[in-house]
């Protein structure tokens, strides 16, 4: 069966699994991470650098400390207390190692050892700042309540001095640190502190107070043990003698004088007549299986497979058998010569049948031999037998004896062999005695510290580096995964299925590539006059000026994608092309971008005329309202568009583009349903003299009416400022603007930085034009 009839019968196909278990290109995955951790690596080096200084900072302040430490060597074998049990051992010989270490690691840090060592260090001198100070003497003083509520109020002198040095222990033991080194039985004791010398002092005192607190309990538990030792041992001695004294006793009473571990007569004497019973049996055996062989050969009359044993065969038999042989030989010899009938051979045969009949005679004398033998046999095993039984009353009388011979033994062996461990464990308790030993003994005493152990430079350093980096990370991954703004060509695609036209990006870094890439061109002089207008005027021809930036490419693309879609109409009969641009708010580059591709287009050749529709802003009409001539108003369009036509008049840093005005007093017109016939004649009128008719239309959010002015366009596009409109607020323009939607020819991304664009885009914008 193959895999799609094996996907059929399950209900499950391969589509289905593609869809609820997308495949992952793990490069992909990579190369987006690492694409986003470039475009913000300003992120990250802000958080490296802020890292660094905060380390930096730390190693500056941060006072330097200084670990000492040593090393003890335990020794499990010194130091165990036997205590008395139920069953009357002592329960230190059954301590392991293990516990004997941790023990002494817990006595190592006890009260008692930490104490002494705090007080030789001279930890509870009274200091000034045990003294209480001028702030909490005057919260006391103002806050009564608080002293009748302290809980040390009511202490004796004695309490508070003992309350006093206990914490003073504590805050000591909290920069010491001991611990077992491994699975080993040596223990590792360090101490941290600023000073040097404090820090070697501190571990040095601490061990040596151990082996005092540690010899004077190990004295005190070999004093224990040895009286416990010698109470133990005369008691023993004493059960020793008794039991010893019972076996003898028992012993003299039933006349059980072998020594331990030999057998007893009676057992010997039964063993042998076993032994001896064994062996006549086998032996009458062997004799009936010979009798039987020889009475069934006999009764057979085959002589010649008689066995007979050689120590019954005669010397008559031996003779017949010879003679026998040879009168065979002699039949033989005869029966070549003469026939059966003949005399010399019958008088062979008959002596032949004699001889054979003398053989089974002398066969017979054995078998009745053999027969005396067997019943000689039985008769000594019916006698062994009696002696065994005999034997076997008298072993079982013995043996139940030396059952409790032997308990009692043993229970004296037990007692002897306890009696002599503990006799040597008092006899080395009482040379212990003698000498000062504890179960512990340095082996590396603390040394001055050659370099400070606190703060780590380098481990400081590197901990703050890893950790601004994975901060930034973080931080750069949470902006992304919340950034809601258009940044790829495929967001145009993706969010609002729309085709994505290109890039006008932000005039100033434009300008700036286009002069690093080609220093030898230099941009057209503008008139002194429209030198004189605002900087946003001034880049109305930017894509004229700079025909080599990536703005004249976009212009170029787009004009490329307009006739391909929509091809002369002029030659049809259709006159020109309207095309309107909009945006989904304000202030998104919108009416730049619509008078540079005007402007253009004019310059390439093509007829071209802008027309202001922004019902809102009326940005370009505002201005141009300076160099606007008069009659270049919408308004006279709609009195007389003929005559309007002809009334145009071209601005002059604008050779070859008719622009059009909403109002010449900026007091912008809301056009009404009404008024769509008027306007619809103008740009019929307008389609007649131009091959592209640019709109400036408003805004589609806040402007009802930008919907109603868009029909009047054969397409629209829509303009996008990068990396700062949501997503979705264009969503949300385009979702209530439906039949606006089937217009678009696509989407324009505006004012953006060219850098930033390709770290988002992971590509190089072409310089094949610069």
């Amino acid at each position: 069966m193959n895999s799609f009839d094996r996907n059929s019968q399950t209900g499950f196909q391969i589509e289905d699994r593609d869809r609820f278990l997308p495949a992952i290109e793990l490069g992909s995955v990579l190369r987006d991470a690492l694409s986003k951790v470039w475009r913000r690596k300003r992120i990250l080096a802000a958080f490296v650098f802020g890292g660094l200084v905060l380390a930096f900072l730390l190693l500056v302040n941060a006072t330097p400390l200084y670990t000492a430490s040593g090393s003890i060597l335990i020794d499990p074998r010194v130091g165990q207390s036997p205590e008395a049990n139920g069953q009357g051992m002592p329960a230190g010989l059954l301590m392991s190692d293990a516990l004997t270490v941790d023990s002494q690691l817990r006595v190592l840090t006890s009260r008692e050892v930490t104490g002494r060592a705090a007080r030789d260090l001279g930890l509870y001198e009274p200091t000034e700042k045990d003294e209480p100070s001028f702030v909490s003497s005057l919260l006391r003083n103002l806050n009564p309540a608080s002293a009748e509520s302290d809980p040390a109020a009511d202490l004796t002198p004695e309490l508070r001095e003992e309350r006093r040095e206990e914490s003073i222990r504590k805050n000591f033991i909290r920069k010491m640190k001991a611990e077992r080194s491994g699975s080993s039985f040596v223990i590792d004791v360090s101490y941290t502190a600023p000073g040097i010398e404090f820090a070697r002092t501190a571990v040095n005192t601490l061990m040596q107070q151990y082996l005092t607190v540690s010899g004077q309990q190990q004295i005190a538990s070999t004093e224990r043990t040895q009286e416990w030792l010698a109470s133990r041992v005369e008691e023993l001695g004493k059960s020793v003698e008794t039991a010893e004294r019972a076996v003898a006793d028992y012993r003299r009473a039933n006349m059980l004088l072998t020594a331990e571990g030999q057998l007893l007569p009676s057992e010997i004497a039964l063993n042998a007549a076993n032994e001896d019973l064994v062996g006549l049996r086998t032996e009458a055996l062997a004799l009936d299986v010979q009798i039987s062989q020889i009475s069934q050969q006999i009764d057979s009359g085959a002589i010649d497979a008689v066995q007979v044993p050689p120590e019954e065969r005669s010397q008559a038999l031996d003779d017949f058998q010879s003679r026998y042989a040879q009168l065979l030989q002699e039949e033989k010899e005869l029966m070549l010569t003469w026939d059966a009938s003949a005399p010399v051979v019958q008088s062979v045969v008959k002596r032949k049948a004699q001889t054979r009949d003398l053989i089974i005679d002398q066969y017979s004398q054995i078998r009745d031999r053999l027969n005396s033998q067997a019943e000689a046999l039985n008769r000594r095993i019916a006698a062994t037998q009696s002696l065994i039984a005999e034997l076997s009353d008298s072993y079982a009388n013995d043996a139940s004896k030396t059952v409790q011979l032997r308990s009692l033994e043993r229970e004296a062996e037990a007692k002897r062999e306890l009696y002599e461990r503990l006799l040597e464990e008092y006899n080395s308790t009482s040379q212990l005695l003698t000498f000062d030993t504890t179960s512990a003994r340095v082996i590396a005493w603390a040394v001055a510290p050659d370099s400070k152990s606190a703060p780590a430079s380098k481990k400081v350093v590197v901990m703050a580096v890893f950790g601004a980096i994975v901060l930034a990370l973080g931080l750069i991954f949470l902006l992304e995964a919340i950034d809601n703004r258009f940044r790829t060509g495929d967001d145009v695609t993706d969010t609002l299925g729309l085709s994505f036209l290109g890039l006008v990006p932000n005039f100033r870094t434009d300008e700036k590539r286009s002069r690093s890439n080609n220093p030898e061109l230099a941009a057209q002089a503008r008139s002194r006059v429209l030198r004189g207008l605002p900087q946003a005027v001034r880049n109305f021809d930017f894509a004229a000026r700079w025909p080599h930036s990536l703005t004249a490419e976009t212009m170029r693309s787009m004009h490329v994608q307009l006739s391909l879609a929509y091809p002369r109409r002029s030659r049809q009969g259709g006159g020109g092309l309207v095309v309107g641009l909009t945006s989904s708010e304000r202030d998104e580059g919108k009416s730049t971008t619509a008078f540079n591709f005007a402007n253009f287009l004019a310059r390439r050749g093509e007829s071209a005329v802008i027309v202001d529709l922004d019902l809102i802003s009326g940005e370009m009409t505002k201005l141009l309202g300076p160099v606007l001539p008069a009659p270049n108003q919408l308004s006279e369009f709609l009195i007389d568009r003929e005559r309007a036509v002809a009334a145009l008049q071209p601005i002059e840093d604008f050779p070859g583009l008719a622009v059009i005005g909403n109002s010449a007093q900026h007091d912008f017109k809301l056009y009404a349903p009404k008024d769509t016939a008027a306007l619809e004649e103008v740009f019929d009128e307008l389609r007649k003299h131009f091959d592209y008719v640019i709109v400036d239309l408003p805004p589609l959010n806040g402007v009802s009416e930008t919907q109603l002015l868009a029909t009047l366009c054969d397409t629209v596009v829509l303009t996008v400022r990068w990396g700062a409109t949501a997503k979705e607020t264009v969503k949300a323009a385009l979702r209530h603007r439906d039949q606006l939607r089937d217009r678009i020819f696509g989407v324009l991304y505006t004012r953006a930085s060219i850098r930033k664009f390709e770290a988002y885009n992971n590509l190089k914008i072409s310089d094949y034009y610069s």
